[in-house]
């Protein structure tokens, strides 16, 4: 089994995948394993990607725009209904048992606005199922840049996951061809989180007492969420690979696809 590459230093360095290696369908199934097997980081990343630098520079200054914005007019784009798994998010979870003021973040679902039309399911699984929010008004080159963004990382992920695909192959003849690849490419609940860091200070701390009370209901209620659909889609165990999480996943999607 390969093990994974060292700096001089002596830590670990983060495997890279090529694009163009990736598009070809080349054998990479031994990259894979550095990355994502026994001896793995659990991450790698992808180099030359085309688009990807002006993609990011259309993007993410939009962040920091947003986050100008005065707090009545981001409290617009707040969804409490989604756990604030939609639109803005800021203070709304917690980091050292206090609210965590040091970012803040817009979610959406970059590969369609509504992904659900059923009014049944879009209530059951609100983080999930939610439609788009976006600032039109006051920001619209938001949800232009924000899906394309996600849109062009969707696609290298779909790429990247045929290849975790057939390292599982390779290793278990039962294992469902592009049974990953599958997932992610059809699944209607893909999340896209843009972030903006804001300086921590005295008002950021002041901002985060206010913060505290609404918090702690807020957060408890996404646990829940969270918990019960972990809970509801999966009796299993977790194994090598990570197959418990994967497994999980691949159910929630095969439900709301359904």
């Amino acid at each position: 089994m390969p093990k994974q590459a060292a700096t001089a230093d002596g830590n670990a360095d983060i495997v890279v995948l090529q694009y163009e290696d990736l598009l070809a369908g080349s054998d990479l199934t031994a990259e894979i394993e550095r990355a994502f097997g026994y001896d793995g980081m659990g991450i790698l990343t992808v180099a030359g990607v085309p688009g990807i630098s002006d993609a990011r520079d259309r993007l993410l200054p939009l962040a920091h725009r947003f986050a100008m914005l005065p707090e009545k007019t981001k409290a617009k784009y707040e969804h409490a209904g989604s756990f604030y798994a939609v639109g803005w998010s800021f203070g709304r979870e917690k980091l050292q048992g206090r609210p965590d003021v040091s970012k803040g973040s817009y979610y959406a679902n970059p590969l369609q606005d509504k992904p659900f039309d059923d009014a049944a399911t879009i209530a059951a699984h609100p983080a999930f199922a939610e439609p788009n929010i976006w600032p039109s008004e006051e920001l619209p080159a938001l949800r232009g840049a924000f899906m394309e963004a996600g849109q062009l990382m969707h696609r290298v992920g779909c790429l990247v996951a045929a290849q975790c695909d057939a390292f599982v192959r390779a290793r278990c003849d039962a294992y469902p061809a592009d049974r990953l690849q599958h997932v992610i490419k059809t699944s209607r609940c893909c999340k896209g989180r843009l972030l903006h860091y804001f300086p921590i200070d005295t008002a950021g701390r002041e901002c985060a007492a206010s913060h505290e009370a609404s918090d702690s209901a807020a957060a408890q209620s996404t646990d829940d969420e969270f918990s019960n659909c972990l809970q509801t889609l999966s009796n299993g165990r977790p194994c090598s690979l990570g197959c418990w999480w994967y497994r999980t996943c691949g159910e929630m999607a095969k439900m709301l696809n359904t």
